[in-house]
């Protein structure tokens, strides 16, 4: 594991405990809770320093952090094992800790808000970094607006479209990107629901039509339209097979083993069949023939939530530019994509605990650190994007009705407001410690998965 990968991942575990434990600290503090300790990471302290009445620490486990509150009960005992701590409640300066600032004190909630407040942090931080990548970087779009496909049967076959035909204009407006296309044929048949009127050009000659969009049961449009892509080349992986053969954004392919390709889907089709088959690639830049041989890697691909394929990858994508957005722009596309990840990550979870997804697809810490170095190296952009989607993770993660999870702590008070009393602290200590055991026997699991997964890789 290369060193960049380590502080890819370094970075992405570390933002994300932080923000997390941060959002608990901050809460707390906002309350009058006493902090006793901050810590990156569970067990033996390998750095600590108090500021204030908190000690921050840096433990030997990094897979997680937490901070221990004067007055928590149950979660204390958790909280000082391997610390060698002795979960007394004395403040710094060997003093009795006021009851008043006890986590147990305050109201219902109070706590439910400290306990919240780190998934929470968590949801805001992955908005926080989708509208940050926008808002700097763009919108990605596909610059082209030629047809490339057409669905059978489907409205744009209805209206008499063909492949190759170039869209100039929908609606009398003018359009310049694919996402262009759909996008105004959406808008328009949406705010008055007759033929939309489209401009085109075929073999060099005008030509209009009209095209008629469906919806379909679950309100979404359909339209039956593919763009065609040509072969020029995307962004590439840093230190892949194409970058290390001298690939480069911009670039033109024109054939592979001396057989023309016009369309990225052919060159796709080609490496994805040539697993650790050298390919004969030339290409044009600026005008100036380059060739090179690339001999594609293999790479899983999956199907579905239990299965995968195995097919070859260069690792360069398609070609697309990116548009600048307004700052009111990036955020509702900021909030469109957390949220998108918060339904694929929902999604999984009902699969995986109904038994209808692979436990090999639940990554640990080594396929985590992996995945840090694989998007750092496709550009600073996707590691933060991959920084969100963690974080979403652990929003929802954090959220199960587990003991030793926050959503567990959150059961707990939740059955106070409704019961008008706190569960027996017995029993909250019982099953705080079940919890941790299964969740520790869970990570050692998910371990021991991810060492399979790489040495069987």
């Amino acid at each position: 594991m290369s060193l960049q990968t380590l502080l890819a991942f370094a970075l992405v575990l570390g933002v994300v405990i932080v923000i997390h434990e941060g959002g608990h600290f901050l809460v707390a503090k906002a309350v009058g809770i006493y902090c006793k300790t901050f810590s990156i990471g569970f067990g033996p302290k390998l750095l600590k320093r108090r500021m204030g009445e908190t000690e921050y620490a840096i433990s030997a486990i990094p897979f997680g952090g937490y901070v221990k509150f004067a007055g928590e009960g149950a979660m204390e005992q958790v909280q000082d094992a391997g610390t060698g701590d002795s979960g007394s409640d004395l403040d710094s300066d060997g003093n009795p800790i006021p009851v008043h600032r006890y986590f147990s004190s305050k109201s219902t909630w109070q706590r439910m808000a400290v306990v919240v407040a780190g998934p929470v942090m968590n949801l805001v931080l992955a908005l926080v970094l989708t509208t940050g990548v926008v808002m700097v970087q763009g919108v990605t779009v596909n610059p082209v607006t030629t047809v490339g496909e057409i669905e059978i049967g489907s409205p744009a076959e209805e209206a008499g479209l063909q492949v190759n035909d170039r869209f100039v204009a929908v609606a009398d407006a003018e359009v310049d990107s694919w996402v262009g296309v759909l996008n105004a044929i959406v808008d328009a048949y949406d705010a008055q629901p007759v033929p939309v009127a489209i401009d085109l050009e075929r073999s060099g000659q005008p030509l209009s039509l009209e095209i008629t969009p469906r919806i379909d049961e679950e309100g979404r449009f359909e339209i039956g339209l593919a763009a065609l892509q040509d072969t020029r080349v995307g962004k590439v992986k840093r230190d892949g097979p194409a970058w290390n053969a001298g690939l480069r954004r911009g670039d033109l392919i024109q054939s592979i083993d001396g057989a023309e390709v016009t369309t990225y889907s052919q060159i796709a089709g080609i490496v994805n069949a040539s697993i650790d088959t050298p390919l004969d690639i030339v290409w044009l830049r600026d005008g100036i023939k380059q060739s090179a041989s690339i001999t594609p890697t293999a790479a899983e691909v999956p199907i579905d939530y239990k299965e995968t394929r195995t097919v070859g990858r260069i690792y360069y994508e398609q070609y697309s530019e990116a548009r600048q957005v307004s700052p009111v722009q990036a955020v509702s596309m900021g909030a469109r994509a957390t949220w998108g990840m918060v339904h694929q990550t929902a999604e999984f979870l009902v699969v995986l605990v109904s038994g209808g997804a692979s436990g090999d697809t639940v990554s640990g810490p080594i396929r985590i650190a992996q995945f840090s170095g694989e998007m750092v190296r496709w550009g600073f952009d996707r590691l933060l994007l991959f920084m969100a989607m963690f974080s979403v993770n652990l929003f929802l993660l954090n959220l199960l009705p587990v003991p030793v999870l926050d959503g567990g702590h959150a059961v707990f008070i939740l059955y106070e407001m409704i019961a008008r009393r706190r569960p027996p602290e017995r029993f909250q200590l019982w099953a705080t410690q079940i919890g941790f055991v299964a969740l520790l026997g869970l990570m050692g699991w998910v371990l021991v998965m991810d060492v399979m997964h790489v040495v069987g890789g």
